[in-house]
């Protein structure tokens, strides 16, 4: 009889570390979702409000200044939309840290792209110019400029370190149409 208890509790111990096991992996899992939802989110808000702003900017411009933007205006405004950006993303993040943030700004204009890529901050987002198909003609007989903006940030990787894959970059990508 004594023999036999022994052997439950043996048992016990096993099942016990296997369960375990499988418990923490999924424990591990659901945090680094959690994480990466949430800084997905914060991505999402900032790259549709960077979008936005610089559209709303070129509301300044004068009907020939937009039909020739320049790679200096562009490349201005998109220095102004990451200097907001990255001062609102310090503000919503508590560990915010610039060396693992990208931002990217695309501008299409009819068949055109204006800028292939402006990429400021430390990391580059994998992206890819909005396309052709998405660019139009107005009523009024000009080509519609397209305004893309990608925001990437590299977060921790913790169970992607257990398995041995990089799941660490979050990215988000918006798109505006101009005037």
């Amino acid at each position: 009889m004594i023999n036999s208890v022994c052997k439950q509790r043996g048992n016990f111990t096993v099942e016990f570390a296997i369960v375990g096991v499988f418990f923490s992996l999924l424990l591990v899992f659901s945090t680094d979702v959690i994480i990466k939802l949430s800084v997905k989110g914060k991505l999402d808000r900032m790259a549709f409000s960077a979008v936005s702003v610089i559209k709303e900017r070129t509301q300044l411009f004068s009907e020939s200044s937009l039909a020739s933007l320049d790679q200096n205006t562009i490349n201005s405004e998109a220095s102004k939309a990451y200097s907001i950006v990255t001062a609102s993303m310090r503000r919503t993040m508590g560990n915010f840290d610039t060396d693992k943030f990208g931002f990217v700004l695309y501008v299409r204009q009819g068949d055109s792209v204006l800028k292939n890529e402006i990429n400021l901050g430390s990391i580059t987002c994998s992206s890819s110019a909005p396309s052709k198909e998405l660019s139009f003609t107005t009523t009024f007989g000009r080509d519609a400029t397209l305004y893309q903006v990608v925001l990437c940030y590299d977060t921790d990787n913790w169970f992607g370190n257990l398995i041995g894959k990089d799941f660490s970059m979050v990215s988000s990508k918006a798109i505006i149409m101009g005037r």
